[in-house]
């Protein structure tokens, strides 16, 4: 089922997460750049296509939904966290490479919380919210 391919997603992509937050200060991230640089990689590909698959295939079927609930409770996450995909790029391109994490490790540790706290409250609050509607 399509919802199972989500939740397997989120899974994934919650090992990426851990991974990136085990970086907790530029020194570690700029001695680790490699690492780093993969599991951003890695996230880019994973997240690319799960997001594409939400925000182009799972919102908007959800908007039509015969259910109130759903429909409204989708639209609501779409507004509130729709632009999480331009704002992952924008990360990416900045830090994907190890040079440019080297260059600058401490804005890249901050921009990696940023982005990591924005996914960790999307991805939880499909995980709490979203998906159980879907479950029915």
């Amino acid at each position: 089922m399509y919802l199972e391919l989500l939740v397997d997603h989120h899974t994934s992509i919650h090992s990426l997460l851990k991974q990136l937050s085990a970086f907790t200060s530029a020194s570690m991230l700029a001695a680790n750049a490699e690492e780093a640089s993969r599991a951003i990689s890695r996230l880019a590909g994973l997240l690319t296509v799960h997001l594409a698959a939400e925000d182009k295939f799972l919102y908007p079927s959800l908007a039509r939904s015969e259910d109130e609930h759903i429909r409204t409770t989708a639209a609501r996450f779409d507004e509130e966290m729709g632009h999480l995909a331009s704002a992952f790029l924008s990360y990416k391109d900045a830090w994907m490479t190890p040079t440019k994490i080297r260059q600058n490790p401490a804005a890249c540790l901050d921009a990696t919380k940023e982005v990591l706290a924005a996914l960790q409250e999307r991805l939880g609050r499909e995980d709490a919210q979203l998906y159980p509607l879907l479950q029915d």
